[in-house]
């Protein structure tokens, strides 16, 4: 049972939970290889297209699932990287690499809108004395500055943390400790929401941080994987926070 009246900081993860993805993904994804190729050819990369955009993907997904089962997370930078030099090149600068990855993100980057209840639910957070920070598992820390600065919401955020510069992603309990401690606040102070059961709540409960999910971009089949899980507050919208949340300034 949560214990609404210990909580003094909000984490909240991005993707379905502030952002929702708008649009066909299979299709962002091709668009995405192409203009990573594009990039690379006009800095001077001379790439086979169908070969490069195959062996980046396949490495890609490797990559998903090295990080699904270790839970260690390193850069798009570095299998990119990885990539080129399996193609004959030189270790390739990170200025070129990032560049590269620049252009593709900036595809899906235009698919991933603010939920509509998003700036309302941090401002009213904000003015009643909570604290507020993100937790979000990427590959690629200029995307995630991105996306929060397109959608105005880096300004409400004391902390950002991402998976791939802290080196370990959710549900690990080390990323949550690092936010914790960044805010000198005890567990049950700390409220994690988000909307995977599996990433945001599980890794919440064993530090033993208060969970919220939100469910409206969940799926069923997540839903019904992961419904051993017990989150401390179950949410449709982000709004309900502002209805079940006290007061935090008079603490």
């Amino acid at each position: 049972m949560a214990n609404l009246s210990a909580i003094q900081v909000i984490l909240f993860d991005l993707g379905d939970t502030l952002l929702y993805f708008d649009g066909d993904w299979n299709d962002v994804k091709i668009r995405s290889s192409k203009a990573l190729w594009n990039s690379l050819k006009a800095l001077g990369y001379q790439l086979e297209p169908d070969r490069f955009i195959y062996s980046f993907s396949t490495r890609m997904r490797e990559y998903y699932q090295e990080r699904e089962n270790t839970l260690v997370e390193y850069t798009s930078a570095r299998v990119l990287s990885e990539v080129l030099q399996l193609t004959g090149y030189a270790a390739p600068p990170i200025e070129i690499v990032q560049a590269a990855l620049n252009s593709m993100y900036a595809i899906s980057q235009q698919h991933w809108k603010r939920e509509e209840d998003a700036l309302s639910t941090l401002e009213w957070l904000r003015q009643h004395g909570f604290r507020i920070g993100l937790i979000s598992n990427a590959s690629d820390r200029n995307d995630v500055h991105t996306l929060l600065q397109k959608s105005d919401l880096n300004q409400y955020l004391e902390t950002i943390i991402i998976s791939s510069e802290f080196g370990l992603r959710k549900p690990h309990p080390a990323i949550f400790l690092k936010a914790m401690n960044y805010f000198s606040a005890e567990p049950d102070q700390c409220l994690m929401v988000g909307d995977k059961l599996s990433m945001d709540v599980v890794g919440a409960k064993q530090l033993g941080m208060q969970s919220a999910w939100i469910s409206r971009r969940s799926s069923a089949s997540h839903a019904e994987k992961y419904a051993h899980i017990s989150p401390d507050i179950m949410l449709k919208t982000l709004e309900e926070l502002t209805q079940i949340l006290p007061d935090s300034k008079n603490k």
